[in-house]
């Protein structure tokens, strides 16, 4: 079987949501057929990341995604009456070279990731053998994007709206063209579904590398967990990530440091924001950290690990692998959207700032209570979201008659 797979971003390293699920789904297409990856990359893929891709792919077709090209193109789509993010991630030489790759070799199949990548499939549909078209959406980008307005200011929430209106039409749209749609749970099927209704719809959740993300792994062992410490995790130039670490600065640190005067918070994560980094920088006990090689030390270190996101779609992979780490994890509602997790056994669920105050002050004072949720906690994710039956659904649909 010949499989093309079309993604946004360069998937690997996985460590961000979007490379995470790529990178797992890219490696359940390679136990099954022959794999062509083409893909955009905005930082140049070191050696170990294109040895990895080459053992797991026949071909890998990568274009470097040029940082102010991307917002021209943004801007151009949108002013012809498309979306910002076909703009972002359409790159005329990747074009080209799946142009003359669909006149060398047909495919069985085509996985598209993210609806910014669908564009490219009429290249391979004109030809007279059809492949047989996936697309996964992750997530229904067109709520984010109307989110984002709700709490955005004018003319940002004009601008934000439109790209929601716009993205939905392309969401409702690609349907057509699609055998299946995936989604990454069952609440984002149910949005899809409330405003275009399909039975190609099919949801497949992100899972975990328990194996990994271990807190007794032998690398693990040393680190030590720091009292009154806590942790937010995630790529911190991502819009829904900076939001909700803000919004945790400003309504809730200032009352676990009137309780806890020597507590620290991690921020932990690639390109923070200049807003994120000022705010720090003007709050007690406050560290951000910004990028780091393997994040697993801050999580283990930490007594609590905050997820504190108003805005949120799908399943967030930082939660899981909390929760895999054996971390009293306190997160938002909107953060463990379909995850199966009991709020006050696996983690906490915390709506208002004085619920947050007053549950990271528990778990500071209350070790047994940590150890307790750890330990359900990683059960929880071991049984499961395992990636291994996560993915099954998606090896099942590509090997498919």
């Amino acid at each position: 079987m010949n499989i093309l797979f079309l993604t946004h971003r360069y998937p690997h390293p996985p460590n961000r949501g979007d490379r995470i699920r790529s990178f797992h789904f890219l490696q359940a297409m390679a136990r099954v057929g022959e794999v062509t990856l083409a893909t955009l990359y905005e930082e140049e893929p070191t050696p170990e990341s294109q040895a990895v891709l080459a053992k797991l792919c026949r071909e890998v077709i990568a274009q470097p995604w040029r940082k102010y090209r991307k917002w021209w193109h943004a801007g151009w789509s949108l002013a012809g009456g498309k979306t910002m993010t076909e703009g972002l991630f359409y790159d005329r030489a990747l074009r080209n070279r799946l142009t003359r790759l669909a006149k060398e070799r047909s495919f069985d199949v085509i996985v598209v990731f993210c609806s910014s990548m669908f564009q490219y499939v009429d290249i391979f549909t004109k030809n007279q053998k059809k492949p047989r078209v996936i697309v996964d959406l992750v997530d229904v980008d067109s709520q984010k994007w109307f989110d984002y307005a709700k709490v955005a200011r004018f003319p940002a929430s004009l601008l934000f709206r439109t790209e929601g209106i716009r993205l939905r039409r392309l969401e409702t749209k690609l349907e057509a063209s699609a055998e299946a749609v995936l989604v990454v749970t069952p609440e984002e099927g149910n949005l899809y579904q409330a405003f275009h209704p399909t039975e190609k719809l099919m949801p497949i959740r992100n899972g975990v590398d328990t194996d990994y993300f271990n807190p007794d792994t032998p690398e693990m062992r040393a680190v030590a967990e720091i009292p009154h410490r806590c942790v937010f995790v995630g790529a911190m130039d991502y819009r829904a990530n900076v939001d909700g670490a803000l919004w945790f600065l400003k309504e809730v640190w200032p009352g676990v440091r009137k309780a806890f005067p020597a507590a620290e918070f991690d921020i932990v994560g690639r390109n923070p924001s200049p807003a994120l980094t000022r705010a720090a920088a003007e709050t007690p006990g406050v560290n951000v950290v910004g990028g780091v090689p393997d994040v697993r030390p801050y999580m283990k270190r930490a007594a609590t690990a905050v997820v504190p996101l108003r805005i949120a779609r799908g399943i967030q992979n930082k939660v899981l692998e909390g929760l895999a780490m054996r971390c009293a994890v306190i997160a938002s509602r909107e953060a463990v959207e379909g995850i199966e997790a009991v709020s006050g056994r696996d983690l906490w669920i915390c709506d208002d700032p004085g619920e947050w105050v007053g549950q990271i002050a528990h778990l500071f004072r209350n070790e047994p209570s940590r150890r307790e949720s750890g330990d359900l906690g990683r059960e929880l994710v071991k049984n499961r979201y395992a990636w291994s039956a996560c993915l099954m659904p998606l090896e099942k649909l590509l090997t498919k008659n």
